[in-house]
């Protein structure tokens, strides 16, 4: 399989905000989620799905130096999708149904890691078309090698 994976960074990658007399400016991601990240992008697509500022996801991007860039998933999210159990949703489904219908789609698989995920993704995710995989880490943690480990399985099955 290759899959697109749809990434979150607020509870997932957790960048910290360096200290303003930092060389650098920005958020910035520890040595481990960087890693791990780049593990993820040999697995498939990046995609960011974040309502993170675009100069942060750039300056995350910077940080991970990844071959391919990763696509950006646009979140026109109505003030209704604030009360669903995963806010992202329809901007996340309505985002794979315009790249599959542009033919723009070359994943067969989709991977959605957020850590918010509620019960109405999972009813999505069974619906969907392409296998799907569902990974939400706990916040204070965010992403951990079980969650990529989880991904390689899926590849694999």
């Amino acid at each position: 399989m290759k899959p697109i994976i749809l990434l979150d960074i607020d509870g997932v990658l957790n960048p910290k905000v360096r200290p303003s007399d930092s060389d650098s400016r920005g958020p910035q991601l520890s040595d481990g989620k960087v890693a791990l990240v780049r593990r993820l992008a040999t697995k498939g697509r990046i995609a960011w799905v974040s309502t993170s500022p675009t100069d942060v996801v750039a300056g995350l991007e910077e940080q991970l130096q990844l071959e391919v860039e990763p696509l950006r998933v646009p979140l026109a999210m109505k003030e209704s999708d604030v009360d669903e159990p995963t806010p992202k949703l329809r901007s996340v489904a309505r985002w794979l149904d315009r790249m599959d219908a542009a033919g723009e789609a070359d994943w067969d698989a989709v991977v959605w890691i957020d850590d918010v995920l509620g019960p109405d993704v999972h009813e999505w995710a069974h619906n969907y078309a392409k296998p799907v995989l569902l990974e939400k880490p706990t916040p204070d943690q965010g992403l951990v090698e079980a969650h990529v480990v989880a991904v390689q399985v899926f590849i694999d099955d």
